[in-house]
């Protein structure tokens, strides 16, 4: 693939900061890619993102954009020459233009025909055709958002920053505008990094996701490979809701209270934990079930579980909510064993394998286990994961 935008080994420190924003960052986007950096407030996204801009200049490593190097120990080369455009958060849009002047403020230095069949492709691509004659108050929060994007795009630039760009529209809106706006970038072929600390966020938009935490990217994948499998507890814990369930190994062999799950590969640890995600988790009523259901919570289309397993972990299950289990009843716990991460204290391990002939994964994919102690028993300290507020 064509590497269009490269970091390797950045790292950007601040006056009287105890350790640096961004550490050793490395990354490489393809043309054409939407990467999500995502993680908690004060992770380094945002630096990140301006040491792309060219706002903030890099203490060590080299920025490469469109195979040119802007950024190292010997060069920096000037935000307005780095062909990068920008989204805030705000938008920023000039009070005293209109949407059309808005689009075109980029674009002054090109001929007048030129100029308005740039802008006027850009209205038409943003729907906006409708109030190119309007000012920035007379718009709504979507179609303010709209004219950010297109005159971001005007220039035609080698790639798009976003910095929190839906974080002022309402939930409704804010779910509109991410589809609309993936869209519109995959249209154009415009490559774009997305910061955000919202995980729903970077799953809809993002070809794939950096995962940064504490000035450092811990991993980069598809959303759906970082969400199923985390490189380690650090990402299972902030990715999603999940559940860390304690297993014994021996050789390729893990047995937990949800049963005996064979392993890909031997392992070296004698102990490691499955994660275990809510929706990977199902519950029925059974007098004789391995566990019993200590809360539950309404979520409107499910309801969420927390299970005690015998081993003094809570488990987290999502269920329809038409599926009604009152808190107190023992219950059979099954979860998909198809395939689960295995962790050590702090990295991924092993992963499980499928089960033999079952392909592909059905109902009898399921594992099942059956003691447990009284509701009431001492159970332990509990340990889940949950996702992190910002």
């Amino acid at each position: 693939m064509d590497q269009h935008i490269e970091l390797s080994n950045v790292t950007k420190s601040f006056p009287d900061a105890a350790t640096p924003a961004v550490r050793n960052v490395s990354l490489s986007i393809d043309r054409g890619e939407i990467v999500a950096l995502l993680g908690p407030s004060g992770c380094g996204k945002t630096t990140t993102l301006r040491l792309i801009a060219g706002f903030e200049s890099p203490e060590d490593g080299t920025i490469t954009i469109a195979g040119r190097v802007v950024a190292n120990h010997q060069a920096f080369l000037q935000p307005e020459h780095r062909g990068v455009g920008m989204v805030f958060q705000d938008y920023a849009l000039f009070p005293h233009l209109t949407v059309r002047d808005n689009i075109a403020f980029g674009l002054r230095r090109r001929e007048r025909s030129t100029r308005n069949a740039r802008v006027d492709e850009l209205i038409e691509l943003t729907g906006l055709s409708e109030f190119e004659d309007r000012y920035p108050h007379q718009l709504s929060g979507g179609q303010q958002q709209r004219v950010a994007m297109a005159r971001a795009l005007a220039p035609e630039p080698h790639v798009l920053l976003l910095d929190e760009p839906f974080s002022n529209l309402d939930t409704e809106l804010r779910f509109q505008m991410r589809a609309e706006v993936r869209n519109l970038l995959k249209q154009v072929g415009t490559t774009a990094i997305l910061v955000t600390h919202d995980q729903q966020e970077a799953m809809m938009m993002a070809d794939r996701m950096a995962v940064m935490l504490e000035g450092s990217i811990e991993q980069v994948d598809a959303p759906d490979v970082i969400y199923h499998y985390p490189a380690n507890r650090a990402v299972a814990k902030f990715v999603g809701q999940g559940t860390f369930v304690p297993a014994t190994v021996a050789g390729s062999v893990a047995d937990s209270d949800l049963g005996t799950f064979e392993l890909e590969r031997n392992s070296a640890a004698e102990k490691v934990d499955l994660l275990l995600r809510p929706r990977d988790v199902t519950i029925e009523v059974d007098p004789d079930g391995i566990a019993y259901v200590v809360s539950r919570t309404f979520q409107g289309a499910e309801f969420t579980y927390l299970v005690q397993l015998p081993c003094g972990v809570q488990l987290i299950s999502n269920q329809p909510s038409h599926v009604d289990v009152s808190p107190g009843a023992r219950v059979r716990v099954r979860c998909n064993r198809v395939r689960l991460a295995a962790y050590d204290n702090y990295a991924q391990v092993a992963m499980t394998s499928p089960p033999p002939e079952v392909m592909p994964p059905s109902l009898s994919d399921l594992s099942t286990s059956s003691i447990a102690p009284a509701p009431g028993s001492d159970a332990g300290a509990a340990e889940s994961t949950s996702r992190l507020s910002d």
